[in-house]
């Protein structure tokens, strides 16, 4: 999900081809990791009114709606990715709604629980999209943000073997504070945080095709040199390991309740 305005989110390109996107973020690994997790942190009961912000595909949604019985809605300001999902899933299954996160087409006071899931970053005006949200939350309703840290983003796998993507994408990702002092000016109150290690068992084949095709998409600020110096030295790395290769990704959660 996009919003345009002040903040620059940074130069990597968020270009998803819809298929793959799906295949990759909510894959049933990554379901069964994440969707306990976000339904504990959350607090999401069967009867909550649940917005899962910046959609997409609506994977997690449904996800999260099939593990807690909840009412959830997915909302997203990709068209493309909006009917994937519709296409996959049926329509009826769990709403997803074509919407701008800083103009959320909801009545105020819609939902009791709000997911924002590896969405901020793509969010120039952080401020206007966690004001929005507590508009569109019942009072007492919780926030449940997913992020990664800058530190932590620089440090993934592949990123850490290109120099530029790993500057990039630590400059695109908000800090904890930046997102935790955004949270409290929008109107919410006691901010917790919890980290989570998703220990991601990488197949090196797939990591390279998938560089090699984010390059293209994403990062074409990536020059040919600098590409072939970075698979040189994943591959030598991936010499040095024996069995599997993990890659120990921290994510960070944010979880408020909107001020009454």
């Amino acid at each position: 999900m996009t919003v345009t305005d002040a903040n620059d989110p940074g130069p990597v390109r968020d270009r998803y081809r819809p298929a793959e996107f799906e295949a990759e973020r909510y894959s049933t690994e990554n379901l069964t990791f994440w969707t306990p997790i976000i339904a504990r942190l959350g607090r999401i009961g069967g009867h909550d009114d649940v917005l899962d912000l910046g959609c997409a595909t609506g994977g997690l949604t449904a996800a999260v709606r099939q593990a807690t019985g909840a009412h959830l809605v997915g909302c997203d300001r990709s068209l493309e990715l909006l009917d994937y999902g519709r296409r996959e899933r049926g329509r009826v299954s769990t709403p997803l709604v074509c919407g701008d996160g800083a103009r959320l087409p909801f009545p105020s006071g819609s939902f009791d629980r709000v997911i924002a899931s590896l969405v901020l970053h793509q969010v120039a005006d952080r401020q206007a999209v966690l004001v929005e949200v507590g508009r569109a939350l019942r009072s007492g309703g919780r926030l449940l943000v997913r992020t990664v840290s800058p530190e932590a983003a620089r440090r993934w796998i592949p990123h850490r073997f290109f120099p530029s993507i790993a500057q990039a994408q630590g400059e695109r990702m908000p800090s904890i504070r930046e997102l935790t002092e955004r949270i409290t000016r929008g109107g919410f109150s006691n901010v917790d945080t919890e980290d989570v290690i998703n220990a991601k068992r990488l197949e090196p084949e797939q990591v390279e095709r998938s560089l090699r095709r984010d390059v293209a998409d994403r990062y074409p600020f990536v020059d040919d040199d600098e590409l072939d110096r970075g698979v040189r030295d994943m591959r030598a790395e991936w010499a040095t390991r024996r069995g599997e290769w993990i890659d120990e990704r921290r994510f960070s959660f944010l979880i408020a309740v909107k001020s009454p």
